[in-house]
C-alpha cells in the first residue's frame, strides 16, 4: 500500500506541475549503472505512409541546421554531443497519399504533434505548459510551415494507431527510428542519437545486467526501452511494461521495480548523469 501511494502522490506532484518530474533532479537516489549502454538508435520523425510532409520537415530541418537553430536549441537543453553531425533528409517513403497530407494540416491551421512526458524532450514547465528540445523543433517548423503546434499526450504504445487514425498528424518525441516503425509510417531523417540505459535504485547490489536477473524490470510500452529489455536474457526474465518513461522511473524510486530502462537523454535530465 506505501508504494502505490508514493506513486499516486508522485503523480500528482508531477500533474500539479510542482518540478519534481522536470528539472529539479529529484531523482538523485537512482543512478545509472555504469559501463552498460544498450544499443545505439537515431531519432526521428514520423508521418503517415505516403505523406508529403516528410519531404517538408526534412527541408526545414535541414534549414535549421544551417543556420545554427539547432545547435543553439541543442545547447539549450544539453543535448550538444546527441546532435547528428550532419542532418541526412529522409530518401525512404512509401507510395504518395492519394491526398497531400500537408493540405490536410494546412486546411485544419494545425499540426497534432503525438508526445509523451519525456524530459529534456517534451515535458510541461513550472507554468504548466509544454517545453523541451523537440517541442520547440515543433514551432520552428510549424512557424515556417505556417500553421500552429498543438502537443497531444498519447500512450506510446498506441502511437502508430493513433497516427493512422489521425487523432495525430505525427510522432515528435524522441522516436527511436526502427523497422517496426518505419514499416508503420514514413519517417523524417535522423536528428539526434541515444542509447538505452538502465537505472538502479541499489548501484552496490545492482551493478551489472547480470546482477538482475530474476529481478522486476520496467520500461515503457512499445519504447526502444522495452525492445532492449526483450532482447536480454538477464532484463527479460521478470519484466514489466509501463505506460511512460517517466512511471518507469517512479516504480524504481518507490521499490515497486528493481530496475527500469530509459533513454540516455533521459536519464542525464532526471538524474543529472
Amino acid at each position: 500500500m506505501k508504494k502505490v501511494l508514493a506513486l499516486v502522490l508522485a503523480a500528482v506532484i508531477c500533474a500539479l506541475g510542482f518540478g519534481a518530474c522536470s528539472g529539479g533532479k529529484t531523482y538523485s537516489d537512482l543512478s545509472v549503472i555504469e559501463g552498460v549502454k544498450l544499443g545505439s538508435e537515431v531519432y526521428g520523425i514520423a508521418f503517415r505512409t505516403g505523406s508529403d510532409m516528410v519531404q517538408k520537415v526534412d527541408e526545414i530541418t535541414a534549414e535549421l541546421f544551417a543556420d545554427g537553430s539547432m545547435k543553439a536549441l541543442a545547447d539549450k537543453y544539453g543535448l550538444t554531443d546527441g546532435l547528428v553531425e550532419d542532418f541526412i533528409p529522409s530518401d525512404d517513403h512509401g507510395e504518395p497519399m492519394a491526398e497531400s497530407d500537408y493540405e490536410y494540416i494546412k486546411s485544419k491551421g494545425v499540426m497534432v504533434v503525438g508526445i509523451t512526458n519525456f524530459e529534456p524532450i517534451n515535458y510541461k514547465d513550472e507554468n504548466g505548459e509544454w517545453t523541451g528540445f523537440d517541442t520547440e523543433y515543433a514551432r520552428m517548423v510549424g512557424e515556417k510551415l505556417g500553421v500552429e503546434v498543438e502537443f497531444k499526450q498519447i500512450v506510446w504504445g498506441n502511437k502508430e494507431m493513433e497516427l493512422q487514425s489521425k487523432s495525430i498528424d505525427c510522432i515528435w518525441n524522441g522516436m527511436t527510428v526502427t523497422d517496426a516503425i518505419k514499416n508503420a509510417a514514413d519517417v523524417t531523417g535522423a536528428y539526434l542519437t541515444n542509447y538505452q540505459v538502465v537505472v538502479v535504485k541499489d548501484a552496490q547490489t545492482y551493478d551489472s545486467l547480470e546482477s538482475l536477473a530474476g529481478k522486476t524490470i520496467v520500461a515503457e510500452s512499445g519504447s526502444a526501452g522495452e525492445n532492449a529489455v526483450k532482447a536480454d536474457e538477464y532484463l527479460s526474465q521478470n519484466y514489466k511494461p509501463v505506460e511512460a518513461q517517466s512511471n518507469a522511473l517512479l516504480e524504481v524510486q518507490s521499490g515497486s521495480a528493481d530496475a527500469c530502462v530509459i533513454d540516455y537523454i533521459m536519464a542525464n535530465s532526471m538524474l543529472g548523469e
